[in-house]
């Protein structure tokens, strides 16, 4: 008699965590598509020059881009920072080349904070990303993106 309520009590137990597990993958899941999206919003707000997109990607409020510039007069390296606002005017039109972009990693801290790994290629330049994002006000917004791009 024994044996069965110990196993009636672990297997009580067991389908408890099964149950509390199934839920965390899926809240995660939706967290990820979400994070994923607003990269791809991003990436194809840029590509067709869909200022639409880029605001429901960037923070435009908040957000800036770093990046690595040469000095004309010097030659010496600086980092350049630029508002999200200013550098999501610089698509104003769409492209005539063909852009393909590949998410290589994603890393999202507590459903508020995530770190996308961005690879994406154009005829001309090969670019690797790093976005990271805040949700705020339930939407994943891009707060900062850092490159760099290699010339092909």
């Amino acid at each position: 008699m024994n044996r069965i309520k110990l196993l009636s009590i672990t297997l009580t137990v067991f389908t408890f965590f099964l149950s509390t597990v199934s839920y965390a993958e899926s809240v995660t899941g939706k967290e990820y598509q979400a994070v994923v999206k607003t990269a791809y919003n991003y990436f194809n707000g840029a590509a067709n020059g869909d200022q639409k997109l880029l605001a429901k990607a960037f923070d435009l409020e908040f957000g800036h881009v770093k990046m690595i510039s040469i000095s004309k007069d010097t030659g010496n390296e600086t980092i350049r920072t630029v508002p999200l606002k200013e550098f999501s005017g610089y698509f104003k039109k769409a492209t005539k080349d063909t852009w393909v972009a590949n998410i290589l990693s994603v890393d999202i801290v507590d459903d508020k904070m995530a770190m996308v790994k961005l690879d994406f290629n154009t005829p001309q330049t090969h670019y690797i990303d790093y976005l990271v994002m805040y949700k705020r006000e339930n939407e994943w917004r891009i707060i900062n993106k850092t490159f760099v791009a290699k010339k092909k």
